[in-house]
């Protein structure tokens, strides 16, 4: 099926972008590429990322116009620009625009319905508000360098640009969000993403904490056993995955090792001891030595199992599903010619988003699009303005078949932004309530028995008044049920459905089973961690379950903004190798005569003696100076001569004062000082606590959880927290009677085992 051609869902998006760096300029990409219309306005000078090969992906399918906005004649074309816009979209420090005459109150006033995103380091709240954002200052702020024994216990850094990705993602949401807002009013809003608040969202169920719970956790072999790094018989590793006992079957199978079957399945549901652990881990350590990587990762996953070899993101590049998938894309680059750069992020297959063109060349398009100022009108607010409302989804009712944690993602992120969500949850599966306590808050829950026919009847008489479903099944599980879309569509035209996993719903892996740690795996992110002649390790936050629970809300928002005009819904998915793509995008690409530098392994600290971790008396602190003058000050400060300043000396020079003497005394250089956290170093901060990015809530199961709470921030219609994650089932007479269901037959429902309400 396809709606209205190929144009994109956001086909009548006019965007205007004074973005740069990174956050800025991937989030116009990701607009963009469904379809908006993106004029890129540089100073004289260009964006500083220009000189980046990643550029090439940030800035691709736009136009660049070059305006010198400290002069009245270039901000005068930057205010009829927006006259025309739907979308603005900066990532300047807080009160810059407003000085050049760009911010939300100045370009508003003209333009009742624009959108205007800001995108900048940190939020209202936070006392560096008016510092430069950053990324790697941010991550060592969030805990994302953690320290690590495999290193020594020195912190362990990563080069890539998670915060600032973070705030693209959430930013792409909420415009989205936003647009759909305007459909309804015809207003328009302004939306504040900071880098810092996003990584909040980047944590998720890092944050969960029991305060007064004995928390036993039911997966200790599966975690660590089954999802696991394995050297195989040719030096390389894979990564091994399955959380419940049908993957045991399938590995041991693929092994030859059934005889081990009967001892496995016992240990699934239930803690077991550190003894029982190690003896395991190690049958598996040597189980793996028996065939190469390849091999395993072809046997496993042949009998259905979870398993990828740790690849390179050289690799990955070339491989056969990447590449016929579309997750690796080829673009013609003007300045660097053929490219492969990340593909589209999320699938809309009604109207389907594509990469647009090459980055623009600077200016560009400077008197082609001044041109157009002269003829074209102003372009009025969208929508038919009946007025206010609460939430941008309001009205809209989402069902939720998803389970782990990027689906239910999606599905908490429509209810934050309004939608009412019912959390249809699964009577076999065993809860893990870490998880489900995150990505759960906001949703109603009914524990129904799609393998029935009575709890299929529900399903589909839930479905009349659904305007969305969300599921993240393998590729034809939800088929196999007769509750795929092509079987949803029959009956309800109009809905919108949305499907996430591991690989994509195209190529030949599609498939296959995968969690967080296979992505990670398959598309580079472990390898670049430990190294390449190393042992693989996993990033400290699942990244890419949250990304891609992200990229489903924003693929549903693109969807309802069609259906908004046309009244037509259509099928959208994505899938976590995808966002593991994007997450690494600075690195993520390929061209002819491309050297190929990264910076990875457990002796990563930084980027340069001007970019880096380093020890002080007290402490790790991370210091990041881009700029010549204020590292010539910074040196001075510490008393080294220019050419004296390699990584060793100011290591020397820091290590012998505190981390507060050196904030204090190369702050005022220009130069960004902050200390290496972790996450219970500001799990109690007045700042974080206040802003709400750690809630502590009582639960009726749990009693008193830490928990995230919400970090986009969006003046009309504001994300909402939503009550504290459902128990199994906490809703499901009051969802059977909404449905029209007497309490007769909510009864025998019960009996006939289509529908359970376990006792909290």
């Amino acid at each position: 099926m396809t709606a209205n051609g190929t144009a994109g869902a956001l086909r009548d998006i006019h965007v205007v972008e004074f973005g740069q760096y990174v956050p800025g300029p991937m989030l116009g990409m990701l607009l963009s590429d469904q379809g908006a219309h993106v004029i890129k306005v540089e100073r004289p000078g260009g964006d500083p990322a220009r000189s980046e090969p990643a550029f090439a992906t940030w800035n691709r399918g736009k136009r660049s116009v070059t305006l010198d906005l400290k002069t009245d004649t270039g901000r005068e074309n930057a205010r009829r620009l927006v006259s025309r816009a739907d979308v603005v979209i900066e990532n300047f420090r807080p009160s810059v625009a407003e000085r050049l005459g760009i911010g939300y109150s100045d370009l508003s006033a003209s333009n009742q319905g624009l959108i205007y995103c800001s995108l900048p380091g940190y939020g209202e709240e936070h006392p560096s508000r008016n510092e430069p954002g950053w990324d790697p200052v941010i991550s060592a702020e969030t805990g994302f360098y953690p320290e690590t024994g495999e290193s020594g216990g020195d912190p362990l850094f990563t080069p890539l640009p998670i915060a600032s990705t973070f705030s693209a993602l959430l930013g792409s949401v909420s415009v989205a969000m936003a647009i759909n807002a305007r459909d309804k009013t015809g207003k328009g809003q302004r939306i504040e993403v900071p880098l810092h608040s996003a990584m909040f969202t980047a944590m998720g169920s890092r944050i969960i904490k029991f305060n007064n719970y004995e928390y036993v956790d039911q997966f200790d072999f599966p975690r660590a056993v089954m999802s696991h790094p394995y050297e195989c018989a040719d030096g390389r590793w894979v990564y091994h995955h399955g959380m419940f006992e049908r993957f045991a079957r399938q590995t041991l199978t693929a092994a030859g090792r059934t005889e081990w079957i009967d001892e496995v399945v016992p240990l699934f549901g239930r803690p077991v001891d550190p003894d029982t652990l190690g003896m395991w881990q190690e049958r598996f350590a040597e189980m793996f030595k028996e065939r190469t990587a390849w091999q395993w990762e072809a046997d496993i996953n042949a009998q259905g199992g979870a398993c990828t070899v740790c690849k390179t993101v050289d690799e990955w590049l070339v491989h056969e599903h990447a590449v016929s998938s579309k997750m690796v894309e080829e673009v013609e680059d003007a300045e660097r010619g053929r490219m492969k750069q990340p593909g589209v992020q999320v699938r809309l297959r009604g109207t389907p988003g594509k990469i647009r063109g090459s980055a623009p060349r600077l200016g560009e398009h400077t008197d082609e699009v001044l041109a157009e100022l002269e003829s074209a009108p102003a372009r009025p607010a969208a929508g038919n303005g009946n007025g206010d409302i609460m939430s941008a989804l309001q009205g809209v009712r989402v069902l939720d078949l998803c389970i782990i944690l990027a689906g239910p993602t999606c599905g908490r992120t429509l209810g934050e932004f309004g939608a009412d969500v019912i959390k249809i949850d699964d009577p076999t599966r065993t809860l893990d309530p870490v998880g489900y306590i995150d990505v759960n808050r906001g949703k109603r829950s009914i524990m129904l028995n799609l393998k029935t026919d009575e709890g299929r009847d529900v399903f589909w008489k839930l479905v009349e008044n659904a305007d969305v479903i969300v599921e993240n099944n393998r590729k034809s599980a939800v088929e196999r049920l007769g509750l795929g879309y092509e079987a949803v569509r029959k009956v309800k035209p109009d809905i919108v459905y949305a499907s996430l996993n591991a690989f994509g719903y195209d190529g030949p892996w599609s498939e296959r089973a995968g969690w967080e740690q296979l992505a990670q795996g398959t598309s580079g992110m472990q390898v670049r961690r430990g190294g390449r002649d190393g042992k693989p390790m996993l990033a400290p936050y699942a990244v890419n379950d949250y990304g891609t629970g992200l990229m489903g809300a924003y693929a549903v928002a693109l969807a309802l903004h069609e259906r908004n005009r046309t009244g037509q819904g259509q099928s959208v998915d994505s899938g976590l190798a995808l966002t593991a793509g994007i997450l690494q995008s600075p690195y993520f690409l390929d061209y002819e005569g491309y050297q190929r530098t990264d910076i990875e392994g457990l002796d990563a600290r930084g980027y340069s003696n001007r970019s880096r971790l380093y020890q002080a008396a007290d402490g790790w602190l991370y210091l990041h100076c881009p700029y010549d003058a204020s590292f010539g000050a910074m040196l001075a400060e510490m008393g080294i001569e220019p050419g004296d300043a390699d990584t060793d000396m100011v290591a020397a020079a820091i290590a012998g004062d505190t981390i507060e003497h050196w904030m204090q005394r190369l702050r005022p250089c220009g130069v960004s000082v902050t200390p290496n956290l972790t996450m219970e170093d500001y799990r109690n901060d007045p700042v974080v606590r206040n802003a709400g990015f750690i809630q502590t809530r009582d639960h009726m199961v749990w009693g008193s959880v830490d928990h995230s709470g919400t970090t986009a921030r969006l003046s009309a219609t504001p994300p909402r927290l939503g009550p504290p994650a459902p128990y199994f089932g906490q809703h499901t007479d009051e969802i059977l009677a909404e449905a029209g269901y007497s309490a007769a037959e909510i009864e025998a429902l019960k009996v006939s085992g289509a529908v359970f309400v376990p006792r909290p």
